[in-house]
C-alpha cells in the first residue's frame, strides 16, 4: 500500500521578499493595464485555435450539441461553429461583461444558447474574482486567489452558479456530443455537478477539461476524485505525468472514434 505524502513544509517569506511583493503589488494596481475589448478578442482568438482544433473531431457534423462552460467573450464556440454551423450550443459564462458580449456575438442565431451563470456542484450565490491583467483567468475557488493576491489584483463580482444535472432536466436536455470547460480551477465542481447527467446518457461525450498541476490546485485530490468518478463512468484514462500548471486533456468515453 502506498504511503500518504506528508505536505511540504513551505518556508516563511523573509521581510525583504515581503516588501519586495507589496512593492510589486502596488505597482500593478497603480500603472497596469486591462486589455481593451479588441486587444482581448485578438489575443483569444490566437489562443483558442489549438483548443478549437483539439475539439473538431470529436463534433459530429450534422446536429451536434456542445456546451461551453467558462465561454468568456464566445471565441470558442464561435470558431467551432465556423466548421459545423448545424451545431446547438450552449454557452455558461457568469461575468456579466463577457456575457454581454457573447449575447451581442450570437444574437440572432436561434441554434445558440448563453447563459448568465457558472456551473458547478451546487447552486449558489457566490463571487467571482476577475484579475485586473486577464479578463479570461477569472476564479471562483478563492484559495486560488488567496494564493495570488500578494502579487495580483483581483475585483469581486457577485454570481449565480448552477447544476448542469438539474438544467438537463429544466431544459429537457437529454444528449450532448461534446463538453468544453475551462473555468480557472473549477473544472472538477463543474463535472461533478454534471455526474448524473453523464451517467444516464446512451452516449458518452468526450470532454475537454482544464485541469491545474498538484501544487497549484489547493483541490487537488478533490480533483483527482473527480477523474476516478469519470473513469468509472467508462472515461479513458489520461496521464498526468509531467502535467504543466495549467493544462487541457481530452477524455474520452471508451471506444470513442473521431465523428461518430
Amino acid at each position: 500500500m502506498a504511503q500518504a505524502r506528508a505536505p511540504a513544509m513551505q518556508p516563511s517569506p523573509s521581510p525583504f521578499s515581503r516588501l519586495y511583493s507589496a512593492a510589486k503589488l502596488l505597482r500593478y494596481r497603480w500603472f497596469g493595464r486591462a486589455p481593451s475589448a479588441a486587444e482581448w478578442e485578438e489575443r483569444v482568438r490566437r489562443v483558442v485555435q489549438e483548443t478549437v482544433a483539439t475539439a473538431l473531431p470529436w463534433i459530429p457534423e450534422e446536429g451536434a450539441v456542445l456546451l461551453d462552460v467558462g465561454a468568456n467573450i464566445g471565441i470558442f464556440t464561435e470558431e467551432i461553429l465556423r466548421a459545423r454551423p448545424r451545431t446547438r450550443a450552449y454557452l455558461f459564462e457568469p461575468v456579466r461583461a463577457h456575457f454581454e458580449r457573447c449575447c451581442e456575438r450570437f444574437a440572432g442565431m436561434e441554434n445558440v444558447t448563453v447563459e448568465p451563470f457558472a456551473l458547478g456542484d451546487k447552486a449558489q450565490h457566490t463571487r467571482i474574482w476577475k484579475p485586473k491583467h486577464n479578463p479570461g483567468g477569472n476564479v471562483i475557488e478563492f484559495e486560488i486567489v488567496a494564493r495570488r493576491r500578494s502579487f495580483m489584483d483581483f475585483r469581486p463580482e457577485e454570481i449565480e452558479c448552477r447544476v448542469f444535472d438539474e438544467y438537463a432536466r429544466e431544459r429537457g436536455i437529454t444528449r450532448v456530443d461534446f463538453i468544453k470547460t475551462d473555468t480557472e480551477g473549477y473544472d472538477s465542481r463543474v463535472l461533478r455537478g454534471m455526474l448524473g447527467f453523464l451517467a444516464a446518457c446512451a452516449k458518452r461525450p468526450p470532454i475537454l477539461a482544464e485541469l491545474l498541476r498538484e501544487d497549484i490546485h489547493p483541490e487537488y485530490a478533490s480533483q483527482l476524485a473527480l477523474l476516478e468518478e469519470l473513469y468509472a463512468l467508462g472515461y479513458t484514462r489520461v496521464d498526468l505525468a509531467g502535467m504543466q500548471d495549467v493544462q487541457d486533456f481530452l477524455f474520452l468515453p471508451q471506444g470513442a472514434r473521431p465523428g461518430a
